[in-house]
């Protein structure tokens, strides 16, 4: 968790620029020139571009907020993790998805005592009873 005021606003302000950002960079999967190219440049599929648009709009609306934003950071990692490789297979330029993987890393890591949970966390482990 972030300390201090300040500290707080700086996390909300990056947490809502990432979140805006994925929502922007997946609705682009779809119709942005850039992407409808890049795809079969680098030998995926109209499928898969569509598949990553899709979790990456996910990941965007789910970054918007603190209880789910640890969650939105794994996904948005995965798929960062994903197009670092595929820059590096093709030679071109890797700084985007390292710079999102580190901000959205920052971002759900403040976020992870805040993460939502399933119901039920009271409920004893069978070996608690013994």
């Amino acid at each position: 968790m972030v300390n201090g005021r300040a500290g707080r606003v700086l996390l909300w302000i990056f947490q809502a620029w990432a979140a805006f950002s994925f929502v922007v960079i997946g609705f682009g999967k779809f119709h942005n020139a850039f992407w409808l190219k890049a795809f079969p440049r680098w030998g995926y599929s109209d499928n898969f571009r569509m598949l990553i648009g899709v979790l990456e709009l996910f990941a965007g609306l789910l970054m918007a907020f603190p209880r789910t934003a640890t969650y939105a950071a794994v996904l948005i990692d995965a798929i960062m993790i994903g197009a670092f490789a595929t820059l590096v297979l093709n030679h071109e330029k890797v700084f985007p998805p390292i710079f999102w993987l580190i901000v959205v890393s920052i971002v759900g890591y403040a976020r992870r005592k805040q993460a939502w949970r399933p119901a039920g966390r009271g409920i004893p482990a069978a070996a608690d009873t013994v």
